[in-house]
């Protein structure tokens, strides 16, 4: 992704809410963008967009020069571009099992990667057991785990699919530290990875520390870029 995550002159209004005004933003290949604002700015809207999730009012959302549409997901990766998204609430499917919910984006492009059904199963143990998922909870239903670990199953499940864009909303939010700690593991892992580039939206200030990226706010329909040493307090948390 030469190019990188491009964001040209992007509106998007959410009802009363504005959350990008003629906006324009680039992430260049392999870095990260972190965003920052309060309740209700809009960061998770702005994360959609990232991910190409949400088409914006006016302007354009592309990778490498190609736009990133919700309808396009296959020719996208057949472009060679792998989008992953972790939502804050995981975003896993109720009634599969969390095997299957890792297996699920591997099966869905399995015919343009030459998968087996065999080579998906040990790909999706293999990322549930990088994340320390028990061979016992690989077979349960979301709704019967922790809400930690249901967190791990949907990092196992941005894993597999390799991603080289990947998009967090809240991604350390409730958990525990130890699940914490996994999921900054897995983020700092992307964040020294020149192949992926990635966008988290927090405001969890110790985060932010141990990712050593300068946040950007959203504020106003803008995104603007700030000095997380001169950041006044209140700021994050």
């Amino acid at each position: 992704m030469a190019d990188g995550l491009v964001l040209a002159k992007v509106t998007c209004h959410r009802g009363p809410v504005v959350v990008l005004e003629n906006a324009s933003l680039r992430v260049p290949s392999g870095g990260t963008l972190v965003v920052t604002g309060s309740n209700g700015a809009g960061k998770s809207t702005l994360l959609q967009l990232c991910a190409g999730l949400l088409v914006p009012q006016s302007g354009t959302v592309s990778v490498d020069g190609i736009p990133l549409e919700p309808a396009r997901a296959e020719m996208l990766v057949r472009r060679g571009i792998r989008r992953a998204c972790v939502f804050q609430q995981g975003g896993l499917i109720a009634n599969i099992s969390a095997l299957e919910n890792v297996a699920l984006p591997l099966r869905y492009h399995a015919d343009f990667l030459g998968l087996s059904e065999t080579t998906i199963e040990e790909r999706a143990r293999f990322c549930l057991g990088a994340v320390g998922v028990e061979p016992a909870s690989m077979s349960a239903l979301p709704g019967t785990l922790s809400f930690g670990i249901a967190k791990r199953v949907a990092f196992a499940r941005a894993m597999a699919i390799e991603p080289n864009l990947a998009c967090f909303d809240d991604p350390d939010a409730g958990l525990d530290r130890e699940n914490a700690e996994v999921v900054e593991d897995i983020l700092m892992s992307y964040r020294n990875d020149p192949s992926i580039t990635m966008v988290i939206a927090t405001n969890h200030r110790a985060l932010i520390e141990r990712l050593g990226v300068a946040p950007h706010e959203l504020v106003g329909g803008r995104v603007v870029r700030l000095d997380l040493l001169t950041m006044p307090p209140t700021s994050l948390v």
